[in-house]
């Protein structure tokens, strides 16, 4: 009976912060500024918000982006700049959603790649 009641209170600890309403209200308080996207040469940054009247997640901008700069190939993918951590389980459902569909890349790398192409801090590039 007791490893009954413990397996369900687990339950709830671990679904309750991943319900909609709920996770974005925690992913607001918390995780603000936290889940980052970027395409290989840094052309390209964009930050999740979780703000009240923040849309949701949506790689519409990216698309316009390339619509409207034709970058090269390679410059054509977005990477998540934040490794899934499964021990934060409020953020489950959001790696769910979003961040498994994205191969991960440092920054690091990214900002290699800026310098390589001339980019200096100051021209307008978002910096992370």
């Amino acid at each position: 009976m007791k490893m009954k009641t413990v397996i369900i209170t687990g339950l709830i600890i671990l679904t309750i912060p991943n319900l909609p309403i709920i996770n974005k209200y925690i992913a607001h308080k918390l995780d603000e500024g936290h889940f980052k996207y970027a395409n290989l040469d840094g052309s390209f940054t964009m930050t999740q918000s979780f703000s009240f009247k923040s849309p949701g997640f949506s790689t519409f901008g990216f698309k316009h982006f390339i619509k409207e700069t034709t970058p090269s190939a390679e410059n054509q993918k977005l990477y998540r700049l934040y490794t899934i951590n499964p021990l934060c389980f409020w953020r489950w459902n959001n790696y769910l959603r979003h961040g498994i569909h994205f191969d991960y890349m440092e920054w690091s790398i990214i900002e290699e790649n800026r310098g390589q192409k001339g980019v200096s801090e100051g021209t307008g590039w978002q910096s992370f």
